[in-house]
């Protein structure tokens, strides 16, 4: 019976139905349980991403233990204090919708006021600001319903609300005994695996962590470093909600390219009411922080060795806009960078992309080119003159 069922494990014909069977039969598995796999893989992605934090501290005497138990004290203590300012200040930021929404009329009925000798322009003028009027009278007058309908939902949404908390909660204890363990773990599931496949999924593993693992961290360093640099900026413009809208710019940043226009439009509009100045001044300082942030901060933390070139950047982010919107923009760095680095390593040295070159056969066993006759010729056919001279005693 064992004889045969090798016998019949030998033939591709049976291979290729059990293993489409075995794919499908993971496909449904991981499908049904899509939000455990989900939990526990986002919470190894962030053991992954503390953990050179981790390895810092123990190589200065800190034990791995201690310093999970530091990161939990520092995270509960910065989520705490962002909690109460961040809500103070968006409740402040959507009270001032309206009266924002009004202003901006103002200012272009005044830009609209005088029409234009060319022919067209008068009549296109006429519609924009009817657009423009008609659309701030759809904020002013849906903002009172929204908060109603808010209102009046807040039990289903207080449930709501819980049951997320509730889902982060068990994410983030997760990550920390990922964090605790995680030498161990990476260990055990490379052990995993069958022996053969350990040195490819490590090459692997190193691919994923140089690249994609190191612009994640870059990423998010720079865009944390540029938000600050934006809060405090704004604090000293005089421009309301400056937490709030560090924030937005710090998790604005991880869109390449697209993120620091969508960070720039709330602070403009505060500080619209503070005259012409403040919004140039705004408008300045999200410009250098743009410079610094791709020109001092980025290269800093994420090195230069891992950049693309702005135009293969773009394109990236185009690429992953489309294909899974707002998360795919922001992936889509760090998948450019691991692709670049699979086609360095893999597919450049390959045969394919080298083509096939005839090879000489001492090349081929290894051998010096310099020894080709004496490796290639049997012994008997080496002629006396290439012998060494014999001497004889006297």
């Amino acid at each position: 019976m064992p004889q045969l069922l090798h016998d019949l494990w030998a033939r591709p014909q049976v291979r290729l139905p059990v293993y489409l069977l075995g794919l499908v039969l993971l496909f449904l598995l991981a499908r049904r349980l899509s939000g455990v796999l989900l939990t526990v893989g986002g919470a190894y992605a962030i053991a992954y991403l503390i953990n050179p934090a981790l390895t810092w501290l123990e190589r200065r005497g800190l034990a791995r233990g201690w310093g999970v138990l530091l990161f939990t004290l520092a995270l509960l203590g910065v989520s705490a204090l962002l909690f109460w300012r961040l809500a103070d200040q968006v409740l402040s930021f959507v009270n001032s919708l309206p009266a924002l929404a009004d202003l901006l009329t103002q200012l272009l009925d005044r830009a609209l006021r005088h029409p234009s000798d060319v022919p067209g322009v008068e009549q296109l003028q006429a519609r924009l600001a009817e657009y423009v009027q008609n659309r701030a009278a759809e904020i002013v007058s849906n903002i009172g319903p929204l908060l109603d309908r808010l209102l009046s939902s807040s039990p289903s949404l207080l449930a709501d609300w819980l049951a997320w908390l509730g889902r982060i909660g068990l994410l983030l204890t997760l990550a920390l005994y990922f964090a605790l363990d995680y030498p161990r773990i990476t260990t055990g599931l490379l052990k995993a695996f069958p022996r053969e496949w350990q040195p490819g999924l490590a090459r692997l593993s190193e691919d994923v962590s140089l690249s994609f693992g190191r612009a994640i961290r870059g990423l998010l360093l720079t865009g944390l470093g540029v938000g600050v640099l934006a809060a405090l900026g704004l604090l000293l413009l005089g421009v309301p909600n400056p937490l709030a809208l560090g924030l937005l710019t710090a998790l604005s940043w991880l869109i390449p390219f697209v993120g620091i226009i969508i960070a720039v439009i709330p602070p403009l509009l505060l500080a619209l009411p503070q005259g012409p100045l403040t919004l140039g001044l705004v408008a300045g300082l999200y410009f250098l922080l743009n410079q610094i942030g791709g020109n001092i901060l980025g290269p800093m933390i994420m090195g230069r060795t891992t950049r693309l070139t702005p135009a293969a950047l773009l394109v990236a982010v185009l690429v992953g806009l489309a294909l899974g919107g707002a998360l795919g923009a922001m992936l889509a760095g760090p998948a450019a960078l691991l692709l670049h680095r699979w086609a360095v390593r893999y597919w450049l040295p390959s045969r394919a992309y080298q083509g096939q070159e005839e090879v000489p056969r001492a090349a081929q066993g290894g051998e010096a080119p310099g020894q080709e006759a004496e490796v290639l010729l049997p012994p008997s056919t080496v002629t006396p003159a290439a012998a060494p001279p014999s001497r004889r005693p006297r």
